[in-house]
């Protein structure tokens, strides 16, 4: 199986380094340095992106509370919640709802947990579409 690398990591064959890269706010290739290790290496990148203010348009690796690096799920894109879906661009788990009255989607945000992201969901069911919460909550009420 093929290696997954955190957002703007490679690894360079010849040296067994990895190497940092981002595109910068023109879309200019840049190198943020290389790393003995991936993890230093995700950290480097995230360092890059806030440094030059590239937070909302580049991805960021995600972390816990202890500075370590978030493994990205396994099956990326499904969450066993009705209205959450993995965000590969921000690295996070994305509440998103079906708008009746303008035919589009309605983001809720994105959170670091799968479960914040359901309930923010239920949160906006329950407010502003309560007969489809009655339904497709993923936490019923009693």
């Amino acid at each position: 199986a093929a290696t997954r690398f955190p957002a703007g990591v490679s690894i360079e064959q010849r040296t067994g380094r990895f190497q940092v890269r981002y595109r910068d706010a023109t879309g200019k290739s840049r190198s943020a340095g290389s790393y003995d290790n991936k993890e230093d290496a995700a950290h480097g990148y995230n360092a890059a992106i806030r440094a030059h203010g590239l937070e909302s348009v580049r991805p960021i690796n995600a972390v816990d509370d202890q500075g370590g690096l978030v493994a990205k799920p396994k099956n990326i894109g499904s969450s066993v919640f009705y209205g959450v879906s993995w965000s590969t661009r921000d690295g996070k788990w994305r509440a998103v709802m079906k708008a009746v009255l303008f035919g589009g989607t309605k983001s809720l945000g994105c959170f670091d947990d799968e479960t914040a992201a359901a309930r923010a969901v239920d949160a906006y069911l329950y407010e502003h579409r309560p007969d489809i919460a009655a339904k497709k909550a993923n936490f019923p009420r009693a």
